[in-house]
């Protein structure tokens, strides 16, 4: 499907990767992925590796199986130190161009579009800087759980892969070609100088980003997180 057809909800269904089916056994298997992954980002935010062990035990789940989920996520493209402990999951502790600061901790984010969803799944307030690759310029966000605050300069975009066009979903991290395609531009034009060389992605507003976002992700959170309090309310 060329580029110029894809619509901005052709490419949230894209990135979403799953039909609109309500099937007990896929929200089952959401909310279980969902509360790995925000209390894998919460330990991670600490600004330390994680281990299997930690993980664990804040998820009540055995170590082996976690071991297992490291093991399969490392092979993905994970990122884990010399002592098999995580690293980098959207959220990560080594430098890359996308800053991303949470509760006073310099961190980092893969990409920029990771920088858009990870205060939501966070649920904390994050102050963002990355840098156009065309220009050098710095752009800075300030991005709340349940919406952007605040960006400059005012005309800023971000380079969207899309998952069957321009990446592959099979592989993860800073360098995979998803991430590595993904940045804050100044404003359209030098994006359209990025798009040049990087043939296959769209430009997304800052707002388009952030409907990609909650739509890919904090929704799907949402519900979760309606789940456990329906859950807790009921003991």
């Amino acid at each position: 499907c060329p580029m110029t057809q894809l619509t901005v909800a052709d490419i949230i269904h894209a990135w979403r990767g799953l039909d609109d089916d309500p099937a007990d056994e896929m929200e089952v298997m959401l909310s279980r992925e969902f509360k790995l992954i925000t209390s894998l980002l919460q330990l991670l935010a600490q600004g330390q590796p994680v281990s299997a062990a930690q993980l664990a035990e804040r998820v009540e789940m055995p170590v082996a199986q976690i071991q297992a989920i490291f093991d399969r996520f490392a092979a993905r493209g994970g990122e884990f130190d010399q002592g098999g402990n995580l690293v980098g999951a959207a959220l990560t502790l080594n430098p890359t161009p996308h800053h991303i600061r949470v509760n006073g901790r310099e961190l980092y984010a893969w990409c920029a579009l990771d920088t858009i969803f990870l205060p939501g799944l966070l649920g904390e307030m994050a102050e963002v800087e990355s840098t156009d690759p065309i220009t050098g310029e710095t752009i800075r966000l300030t991005i709340a759980p349940d919406g952007v605050r605040d960006y400059s300069p005012i005309g800023a975009v971000l380079s969207i892969a899309v998952p069957g066009v321009s990446c592959s979903r099979e592989q993860t991290g800073p360098q995979s070609d998803a991430c590595s395609q993904m940045h804050f531009f100044r404003a359209r034009e030098t994006a359209d100088t990025w798009l040049k060389d990087h043939p296959g992605l769209a430009i997304f507003t800052v707002e388009e980003a952030w409907q990609l976002a909650h739509e890919g992700w904090l929704a799907r959170k949402g519900r979760f997180d309606a789940g456990e309090a329906v859950r807790c309310c009921a003991c």
